[in-house]
């Protein structure tokens, strides 16, 4: 019988914006790299945190997509690798509650 209960170390790195800016960086040049938009486009592009978050024994995991015009993006940072993801909004809104409820909502 222990007298305190091991706390996960779940870290909530939303509002890291050094974190988000590489993270942000690195799909832009993904992007760019994959001729999906141009360097002069990037004014006006936006950028949607699912979730950040710092996980023991994982590291840090994210769900992200950037929005230019009609085109959406869809990314993860998972296991010190960023992936470009097919997704849709559903599944986008679906997996970010998902990790939200089970990370941050058993603490």
């Amino acid at each position: 019988m222990g007298l305190f209960k091991n706390k996960k170390q779940e870290v909530n790195q939303i509002n890291n914006k050094e974190l988000k800016e590489k993270l942000l960086d690195n799909a832009l040049a993904f992007l760019v790299n994959a001729n999906e938009i141009k360097p002069e486009d990037f004014k006006g592009i936006q950028a949607k945190f699912g979730y950040l978050l710092m996980l023991e024994n994982h590291g840090l995991e994210a769900l992200f997509k950037i929005i230019k015009d009609d085109k959406i993006f869809y990314f993860a940072f998972q296991q010190n690798t960023l992936r470009f993801l097919d997704l849709s909004e559903q599944q986008f809104e679906s997996v970010t509650q998902h990790m939200l409820d089970l990370h941050m909502n058993n603490t």
